[in-house]
């Protein structure tokens, strides 16, 4: 039977065994460590089909499992710089990592660079609903049902609206990034997941206490973290549709075999020609969007040897989408 494996994430080389250590202390599957130039990515057996489905009505095993590995991507994002992989979209064929990896490890080891040393770290205000009805007691009295559940509706939401304002403004000029998903969802509750350096909480503390005094009284404030990068820095594995080798060789004009360096420059020779900021008849802004993906996905796929179009498609369809430079 064909064992699949989970990567956790990518992390420098050198140290890749203590850090291994670590990681197969905490419960969980036992694990691999594949290494590819100067990285070294984790892996970890992932759940059998039957067994997926098992636990997909057992919640409670579930979540057990979906602890197991939060601590495990903890431990890799305490140790030093680490990149997270999606654990939702990031399980192969054991026999398929190696050659993936091995193609992708120049990129991977450039993704580690910009972002393997930040951190995620969920921000979240809590309230009493007396610090928001209290004031409007006199308000309230004498509303009818539907009308008194409208008005404390409409008079938390208020709370939470000028709050998250108040966070949003505090936290955005003093982090790396502010993800869209709130990690809370209350009525006397607010919250948003923020990215900062390794070691940067005092940027969140700082933005608390930018706040307006009148927005954070009697309010406690909750910081989940470090946590790794999922948010805002995850490695994934996307499928390569099986004619995209096809059309991205046709796109860039590509011969039946390449040398990276002949593939960038055609690249960028047919980027100049079609930026729509070149005022030149061939300008097309879509052509060029297209071309630029399909460098991408060449570029990932090729490792740093010659490029056969016969290889790549005779490949397993699959690739590592990685994050782009900060």
């Amino acid at each position: 039977m064909t064992v699949a494996l989970r990567m956790l994430g990518i992390a420098p080389g050198g140290d890749a065994g203590a850090l291994l250590a670590r990681m197969e202390a905490l419960p969980g599957p036992p694990m691999a460590l594949l290494r590819a130039g100067g990285i070294a990515a984790f892996l970890q057996e992932a759940d059998a089909p039957a067994q997926a489905l098992l636990l997909a009505k057992d919640r409670a095993g579930l979540l057990k499992k979906l602890a197991a590995l939060q601590r495990r991507l903890e431990a890799g994002c305490m140790a030093g710089p680490f990149l997270p992989a999606d654990p939702g979209a990031a399980t192969l064929p054991a026999e398929t990592w190696p050659a993936l990896l091995a193609a992708q490890a120049e990129a991977a080891a450039r993704a580690l660079a910009d972002h393997g040393g930040t951190h995620q770290w969920d921000v979240i205000l809590r309230w009493s609903p007396d610090r928001v009805l209290g004031p409007a007691r006199d308000r309230l009295q004498g509303l009818g049902r539907a009308a008194l559940a409208a008005t404390v509706s409409g008079l938390l939401a208020e709370a939470r609206m000028a709050r998250l304002a108040a966070l949003r403004a505090a936290l955005a000029p003093r982090v790396l990034a502010v993800a869209e998903a709130p990690p809370v969802a209350e009525d006397t509750a607010i919250g948003l997941t923020v990215r900062v350096p390794a070691g940067g909480e005092a940027a969140i503390e700082a933005a608390l206490f930018a706040m307006p005094g009148e927005l954070t009284k009697e309010v406690a404030a909750d910081l989940r973290g470090p946590l790794p990068p999922l948010s805002f820095a995850a490695v994934r594995v996307a499928a390569v549709p099986a004619d995209a080798i096809d059309r991205a060789w046709s796109l860039l004009e590509l011969p039946e075999a390449v040398a990276p360096a002949e593939l960038q420059r055609r690249w960028r020779g047919l980027a100049g020609r079609l930026h729509p900021d070149q005022a030149g008849r061939d300008a097309d802004p879509g052509r060029f969007a297209e071309a630029a993906e399909a460098y991408r996905l060449l570029h990932s796929l090729a490792g740093e040897g010659e490029v056969r179009r016969a290889a790549l498609a005779g490949r397993d369809a699959c690739r590592l989408l990685l994050p782009e430079g900060l």
